[in-house]
């Protein structure tokens, strides 16, 4: 499943030195595409953009997603807004704010050290993409941006100075709107401030039934019973909450640990599956909850394991392997539980997981290891130890993971009222 978002900023940004402000709501609409066909997509998520000023921010924005931002609704291209040089005199306007997107003609630069920082992974400047990939038939450029991937459960703001500088000195190589100057000064500015209002998802309730890979926070009901279902009955969590039961960090990432597969995987031509569940979080339960790792393959294929012969490994944050396969009980229902076919334990804490449909030979792992250590002390040491490292999750090993773009198409009416002094 491919998810498409669409995020157009609401309304123009003015860079004037006069008190000027601009009131205006637009709902963007992203929509969610099953079979990559975007004649067949519906609106599955909406999110709002609003301004004032030379300010625009963005509500509704989740972790971990991309988001793509057209120029052309950031700018109004017939209002007030141009560069202007240190002493705060507006040197020229765009005759076609697209221009911005050009490459050899300005300069665009980034200040992500204000607020939240670390919920910004990137942004930069796309000019290379039409917009007919997002629907329409139209040449533009459009700001990237992505999102980090954060456990927590509130709202927090992220804020991003972006400047553009001309490169030229000479006007005749811009499309100006107004009377072209003498020369161009390269140290004038347009500049202006996106803010990014990102939160998780917050599911409520006792029951959940959610995409593998989605992050968001559970809000268990106090005092009842709780179940969250992850994607075709990949996983599923199923506690007695507490009275006053906190919100938890609840995403199941099936992404495969490469390093795990090349060093446990492919030695003994074992097939993996990966269940990690990210931040490895305390379920506020009243007891211990029960988790089941569902069945990840087809079970109709001739060659498909048997359940009741694989192998459970537990991943340490160092990458190392602890064999847990007497720790999960296999259930064919769990009618009583969480209701879905699966290897079963209690825990308190949710971990991270690989079933294997043989044995995996952590031994020969560990002599290698001891064998390095006894290797004479000059060609030795701590940092020559082969380390696994933990790079995070999937689904068949043997398959080739494919990454979706995320895109975002525009939609959505914006309107415009100023009031001047």
């Amino acid at each position: 499943m491919k998810k498409f978002l669409a995020s157009v900023l609401a309304c123009a940004m003015v860079a004037s030195m006069a008190v000027q402000v601009f009131a205006a709501d637009q709902v963007v609409t992203g929509w969610l595409d099953d079979q990559d066909d975007k004649d067949n997509s519906v609106v599955y998520e909406n999110i709002k953009g609003y301004g004032s000023g030379n300010s625009i921010a963005f509500e509704d924005v989740r972790p971990d997603q991309t988001y793509w931002i057209k120029i052309n609704e950031i700018f109004d291209c017939s209002g007030d807004d141009g560069f202007y040089n240190k002493d705060g005199d507006k040197v020229f306007a765009l005759g076609d704010i697209n221009d911005l997107g050009d490459k050899d003609l300005f300069k665009v630069s980034y200040d992500k050290s204000g607020d939240g920082k670390s919920l910004i992974k990137s942004i930069e400047l796309i000019t290379d993409k039409r917009q007919e990939d997002f629907g329409e038939n139209e040449r533009t450029a459009w700001f990237k941006v992505t999102t980090n991937q954060t456990f927590n459960d509130s709202e927090k703001k992220a804020k991003i100075e972006v400047t553009f500088k001309p490169k030229k000195t000479d006007p005749d190589k811009y499309n100006l709107k107004t009377t072209k100057p003498s020369s161009i000064d390269t140290s004038a500015e347009m500049k202006f401030n996106l803010t990014f209002w990102v939160k998780n998802q917050e599911i409520k309730g006792d029951d959940a039934d959610v995409e593998a890979g989605d992050g968001f926070v559970f809000d268990p009901a106090n005092n009842e019973k709780n179940t969250i279902v992850y994607g075709d009955d990949r996983a599923a969590i199923y506690f007695d909450a507490n009275d006053d039961a906190d919100k938890f960090y609840a995403k199941l990432s099936t992404s495969a640990h490469w390093d795990i597969i090349e060093n446990y995987g492919d030695p003994v031509d074992a097939d993996l599956w990966f269940y990690d569940f990210v931040g490895n979080k305390t379920i506020p339960s009243t007891s211990r909850a029960t988790l089941t790792l569902g069945i990840p393959w087809d079970e109709d294929k001739d060659d498909a394991p048997n359940p009741e012969d694989v192998y459970i490994y537990r991943i340490g944050e160092d990458g190392s392997l602890t064999d847990v396969t007497d720790t999960f009980v296999y259930n064919e229902d769990n009618d009583n539980t969480t209701g879905i076919a699966g290897w079963t334990q209690k825990t308190r804490t949710l971990g991270t997981y690989v079933v294997a449909d043989r044995e995996l030979d952590l031994d020969d792992l560990k002599e290698d290891d001891s064998s390095e250590d006894e290797a004479p002390a000059s060609s030795s040491s701590d940092s020559d130890k082969k380390d696994i490292p933990n790079t995070g999750a999937s689904d068949m090993v043997n398959v080739a993971v494919v990454a979706a773009i995320v895109s975002l198409a525009a939609a959505g009416a914006v309107a415009f009222k100023k009031s001047s002094k």
